[in-house]
């Protein structure tokens, strides 16, 4: 279980080589994803980004995400995790966070990139946050609140004079990924996938887990739990999101529910009241 600062952010810098495989997940908060340096390329369900010095991604809740990184290579970033709840209760903040998001759905990218001053300027608040987020002087939560805000501006700033991103030919997997996200509710077999993208079953299955560390059936399950809990933060029955989000059964819900969030879909609704 991952704690915040008063719950509402959490701050790492990491440098080191990363030999692990990193297999998609999603997070409940906003991740604001700074890259240092390294050789990586992310993935954001459909999306693919290969990245560079100054590089920053934003990831919404509930987007199942992936790093691809060269073990070779010392690898560094800062990550930046906002609550929901911070981003929604807090003004300044949630106007920021809203209008990130709607900049990159207009942008069509969820990447953007400082150089020179502005990627020391960036730098530096990222350090201030994270000296504040160890520091044990109650001052410290008002001023990890302003350097989030002015990451939040900054990101901002750039995303509004970047161009937009050009269309980019969708191969196979990027398809597919897409159409599901479509069907979430009524997602389709992997024979039914096969069949709409005319290939065979066994080279789509090996395709799709060469891309997402994970199996279409695994990744259908992930964003059926994601859209649960979406519908139980809204105060929706167990009984009715396991309906809406088209598991055949209820136990198949639960079974599929806790294993990936730690605990029931009741457990989970009792919680965020």
């Amino acid at each position: 279980m991952i704690k915040y600062m008063n719950e509402n952010y959490r701050i790492s810098h990491n440098k080191e080589k990363y030999t692990d495989p990193i297999y998609f997940h999603s997070h409940d908060f906003y991740e604001i994803y700074f890259f240092v340096d390294g050789n990586v390329k992310y993935y954001i369900e459909n999306e693919s980004y290969a990245l560079s010095k100054g590089d920053v991604l934003i990831i919404p809740p509930g987007k199942l995400h992936r790093p691809v990184i060269d073990g070779d290579q010392v690898y560094e970033r800062y990550v930046l995790w906002i609550s929901s709840r911070y981003a929604s209760t807090n003004r300044g903040i949630a106007c920021f966070t809203n209008e990130i998001i709607q900049m990159t759905e207009e942008k069509n990218t969820r990447l953007t990139s400082f150089e020179g001053d502005e990627l020391r300027a960036l730098t530096g608040l990222f350090d201030k946050l994270l000296e504040s987020y160890v520091s044990s002087d109650p001052l410290a939560v008002f001023t990890a609140g302003s350097c989030i805000t002015l990451i939040s501006e900054a990101i901002l700033r750039k995303l509004k004079t970047a161009p937009r991103a050009a269309e980019e030919q969708e191969d196979l997997i990027r398809q597919v990924i897409s159409y599901i996200n479509r069907n979430v509710v009524n997602a389709p077999s992997l024979e039914e996938l096969s069949v709409r993208f005319f290939v065979s079953k066994y080279y789509l299955s090996h395709k799709f887990k060469e891309h997402t560390k994970t199996t279409v059936h695994q990744y259908i399950l992930m964003k059926k739990v994601n859209l649960a809990k979406e519908l139980l933060e809204k105060g929706i029955s167990p009984q009715e999101v396991c309906e809406s989000c088209g598991f055949s059964t209820y136990s198949n819900f639960y079974k599929a529910f806790s294993a990936q969030t730690g605990s029931s879909p009741k457990q989970f609704r009792r919680q965020i009241k």
